[in-house]
């Protein structure tokens, strides 16, 4: 990790401050006097502003990013790929990607990189790395990927940094003599800035977008796409877009919430499997979560099945009280059974009348009690039903009376 200071010569602005005074003469006898006057104009600047050390392309117009330090600058490549100065060019390397403890305060100035206390952090991780890792084969620079912030107290000690060191990309180095060559410099007595080293995978180091993306681990880390997501042009290490197949054609829209494309079901249609089909019966809504339709559709059933009972007992009452009888016939009709012989096979509705059989006049009948005209008619009341049987002079007294 080296720093290419910058030429000195540079400009600073003092304050200016600039006075003015006017005096007026006497005037002569008789005329009038005009008093003192004072006209006094201060200008104040404003501190000088950072002094960007990025100007000019010091890092060449390759691949290499320049990055404007506090005093300095440093040039750093995409990740996998060390800076050549000589060629101000990067190139591909061996990458070994860790997590080391530094024995600093954390304040928010470290996540600063024009800050003089990101640049301390800066200069004393180059110097450790060098002797640690100085004397492997093929070892060139170590990069700083992520200062991480604390969970619990912001002066906490020690700060945890994502570091990773890069190699020739033929070195023979590994893990394990990267990882002992550390552990041998930071148990060396006059070491009191780094305290521990972890390794780690390149997708811990890597910082791929977690709500759009998933790291694909490898050599070089992969941000893959989350479903329903695209990279844009102006994407790196995340998807800030929908995917073609968010369209109207399949039913689906893209929105944006907490600032991450989500692909959603337009209204009425749910998600089944990745696609939008249409709600069930009695669901409409997003995501189908409104459930209006099918109370109703349940309430209207149970009404219309409540009317619809009671239409049927108001029928079948009316129909059975239309066809009930008199207790008058059912009086007369009981008492003619009752008196009806049981030998006859035809049923008599009215009590038959008594005739004397074998008189000497074989015309000869009583009289009829319900029709004789007497004195004592008024006694008896006027038949109120329809004979439907006739007198027979056979024995067994009446007979049906066809009358169609």
């Amino acid at each position: 990790m080296s720093l290419l200071f910058p030429s000195s010569g540079s400009t600073t602005l003092t304050e200016m401050t600039a006075t003015t005074s006017v005096t007026t003469s006497p005037a002569p006898t008789g005329s009038t006097t005009l008093t003192e006057m004072t006209a006094t104009t201060s200008v104040t600047t404003s501190p000088a502003p950072t002094v960007d050390f990025c100007h000019g392309d010091p890092c060449g117009r390759n691949l290499a990013t320049c990055v404007s330090l506090n005093s300095s600058y440093t040039c750093v490549c995409q990740y996998g790929f060390y800076y050549n100065e000589s060629n101000e060019n990067c190139y591909r390397g061996k990458v070994f990607p860790a997590t080391i403890a530094v024995n600093a305060n954390y304040t928010d100035s470290l996540q600063d990189v024009n800050s003089t206390e990101y640049e301390d952090m800066f200069n004393n991780l180059s110097k450790f790395f060098k002797e640690a890792l100085g004397n492997l084969t093929d070892y060139v620079e170590t990069v700083i990927m992520e200062i991480q912030r604390p969970s619990k107290s912001r002066n906490s000690v020690p700060v945890r940094v994502k570091v990773t060191s890069l190699f020739r990309l033929d070195s023979p180095q590994d893990n394990n003599t990267v990882y002992s060559a550390v552990r041998d410099a930071i148990g060396k007595e006059n070491n009191s800035y780094v305290e521990s080293y972890l390794e780690a995978k390149h997708c811990d180091i890597y910082q791929c977008d977690t709500k759009t993306t998933e790291c694909k681990e490898g050599t070089i880390p992969e941000c893959k796409c989350k479903f329903d997501l695209e990279r844009t042009e102006w994407d790196d290490r995340s998807c800030s877009a929908c995917s073609k197949d968010c369209s109207a054609a399949r039913h689906k829209y893209c929105v944006k919430e907490e600032e991450v494309p989500t692909c959603k079901c337009m209204a009425n249609f749910k998600t089944v499997s990745g696609d939008c089909v249409p709600c069930p019966v009695g669901y409409s809504g997003e995501e189908c979560s409104d459930n209006t339709e099918l109370i109703l559709i349940i309430v209207g059933t149970v009404f219309g099945a409540i009317i619809l009972s009671l239409v049927i007992a108001v029928s079948i009452i009316s129909v059975r009280a239309k066809h009930k009888r008199s207790p008058e016939k059912r009086s007369l009709i009981k008492s003619g059974y009752s008196d009806t012989n049981t030998s006859d096979d035809r049923p008599s509705m009215f009590p038959r009348v008594q005739t004397t059989s074998g008189h000497a006049n074989p015309g000869y009948q009583p009289h009829n009690p319900y029709e004789m005209s007497s004195k004592n008619r008024d006694r008896f009341p006027e038949r109120d039903y329809d004979d439907m049987y006739e007198t027979s002079r056979e024995p067994r007294g009446f007979r049906t009376q066809s009358r169609y």
